[in-house]
């Protein structure tokens, strides 16, 4: 978790810094569209509060984020996506009404503009709950879905049921949200590999193979030992002495 941290900590700084600026420091010129703007639609803007506008709403992401952090200090579940959740919606609140006191010209332009943008966040936080289906075949599994991959049986080392995840390390190419982990990932005792994580939920079917990994489990505990019984009873006969 201290690389997410990290990355919570620094959009919080930047968030505020820049709030400071526009609303403190009154950098208008920081604003989205009114350096270039002749002096007298600067004026309108101005009038209207679009600057200000701009600098409330990044101080008030700066600050749910803040409250995010702090409740993931405190252990609460999920805190820190959540706060990404309220933060997506605060954005998006509160730039569609700022897009009406920017220049009426491209007022159009920007609201087509948040549309398009909230479709494509919508799809990001979709893509955790497509489902990855295990298919077990006589000399091979695969894994269907996003970054699903098909393992031969003669390629794994072992397969284990694990009461607890090893550490991550790094998420180098992959989605973790409200305890949905899958994709390529960096664990501290198993290298690279891939998880497939519906929940945080213990157990975790571990499987190794030559040069990599994968774990996965079931949103239930009792399908994924299910899902250990049917792997472990078709990898066995796959096994060579």
């Amino acid at each position: 978790m201290g690389y997410l941290y990290a990355i919570q900590t620094f959009l919080i700084l930047i968030f505020f810094f820049f709030s400071y600026l526009v609303l403190i420091r009154k950098n208008y010129y920081l604003v989205s569209g009114f350096h270039t703007s002749t002096p007298e639609e600067q004026q309108r803007m101005m009038k209207a509060g679009y600057p200000r506008a701009v600098g409330k709403m990044l101080l008030h992401i700066a600050i749910i984020l803040t409250i995010g952090f702090l409740l993931q200090l405190l252990h609460v579940p999920y805190a820190i996506e959540g706060s990404y959740v309220v933060m997506l919606i605060v954005l998006f609140v509160e730039s569609f009404l700022i897009t009406k006191k920017g220049k009426r010209k491209s007022q159009k332009i920007n609201k087509t503009a948040l549309i398009l943008s909230l479709m494509l966040v919508i799809v990001v936080f979709a893509l955790p709950f497509m489902p990855n289906t295990l298919e077990i075949n006589e000399d091979s599994f695969k894994i269907t879905g996003l970054y699903g991959e098909e393992w031969a049986f003669s390629n794994i080392e072992d397969i284990s049921l694990y009461d607890e995840l090893p550490e991550i390390t790094l998420r180098t190419n992959g989605i973790s949200l409200f305890g949905k982990r899958i994709g390529n990932y960096r664990m501290e005792e198993l290298g690279a590999g891939k998880l497939f994580l519906r929940s945080d939920e213990a157990p975790f079917i571990v499987i190794r193979t030559q040069d990599s990994f994968v774990i996965m489990n079931e949103d239930e505990p009792g399908k994924t030992t299910a899902s250990y019984d049917q792997l472990l009873q078709a990898y066995q006969p796959n096994t060579h002495d």
